[in-house]
């Protein structure tokens, strides 16, 4: 299967102009510098004993003051690299992704708008995710990222668009010029209901957005439950309740990240999950198998069980 898939921004190395912030070697620079300096007017022995105040004596005036300066510059080289980072669309957070979603005519959507004070607005991840579609929705042909921004576009409750055409192989073939949308909802176990699909639907066949020979169908995803339910192992019996809460969140983040269309569930990845700091050993118990998802499916969780049990480590755990 083939889908539709933006440049994995995540995966881009930080630009050339960020640079590691190291106040160690920053101090050690500047006192190196002074001394360079401090050997042009004075002789070996007064360089040598001013030196020595700066680099070993912790309370001396000369220490207090290298030490204030660079952890100035340090200050200054953060602050320069917040700056480079709020230019790119991979780094750019808050406000200064917002400024790069106007320069591509994208505004960050509000959630929740009935605490005036408050309003629940979209994430960044989600927020650079549309800025960078929204190129594709310029295109008139009807590409997959065009159809896939102009869905994201129509409601809040969509969270995931898959669109496929008679290139993805797919059996049955998806007929040429019949694309065929699959929307999961945010709400209950993703299925999207018929207000929300005809929203999608609406929004994606303008006339300016759709070629005019496409005969579009919006469609649900299909949801494949399963349940969690796991034995994790651990030697301190004092530090259960932690671990619980700390495996508890780990579990509910990796089934949330997990929630879209044609993306397999596979076991080892949800063990890993629950193989937080003081967990020994992981069993499995539920899922028997990884879960197969089908183009038109997504998984869905809809339990979470974990015990824990205490296991002796000997004297090596002590």
């Amino acid at each position: 299967m083939s889908r539709y898939s933006a440049l994995d921004l995540a995966a881009l190395p930080d630009p050339s102009a960020i640079v590691a912030l190291d106040f160690d070697a920053i101090l050690e620079a500047r006192l190196t510098e002074l001394e360079a300096q401090l050997a042009e007017v004075f002789d070996a022995a007064k360089v040598a004993e001013v030196m020595a105040l700066a680099r070993n004596i912790a309370a001396s005036p000369m220490r207090y003051l290298n030490e204030a300066a660079a952890a100035r510059e340090l200050y200054m080289e953060n602050r320069i690299n917040q700056a480079v980072r709020s230019v790119f669309l991979a780094t750019a957070t808050g406000d200064d992704l917002d400024q790069i979603g106007a320069n591509r005519g994208v505004v960050r959507k509000v959630l929740d708008d009935s605490d005036a004070d408050n309003p629940v607005m979209e994430s960044d991840a989600t927020f650079r995710a549309r800025i960078q579609l929204v190129i594709e929705a310029w295109s008139p042909h009807g590409t997959e990222g065009s159809y896939v921004y102009w869905a994201l576009d129509a409601d809040d409750r969509v969270v995931d668009v898959a669109v496929y055409g008679p290139n993805h192989g797919l059996d049955p073939a998806i007929p040429p010029a019949e694309p065929k949308m699959v929307i999961l909802s945010s709400e209950g176990d993703g299925t999207a209901d018929a207000d929300l699909l005809q929203a999608v639907y609406d929004n994606c066949t303008v006339d300016t957005r759709r070629p005019v020979a496409d005969k579009l169908t919006v469609i649900s995803a299909t949801p494949v439950t399963y349940s969690v339910e796991a034995v994790l192992y651990v030697t301190s019996p004092e530090a259960a309740s932690a671990v619980q809460d700390a495996a508890q969140a780990a579990v509910e983040a990796f089934a949330a990240g997990r929630i879209r269309i044609g993306r397999k569930l596979y076991r080892a990845s949800l063990a890993a999950a629950l193989n937080v700091s003081g967990v020994v050993d992981v069993d499995v118990i539920s899922p028997a198998a990884s879960v197969e998802v089908g183009p038109f499916e997504a998984a869905y969780c809809d339990s979470i069980t974990i015990t824990l049990q205490s296991i002796t480590g000997g004297w090596r755990d002590v």
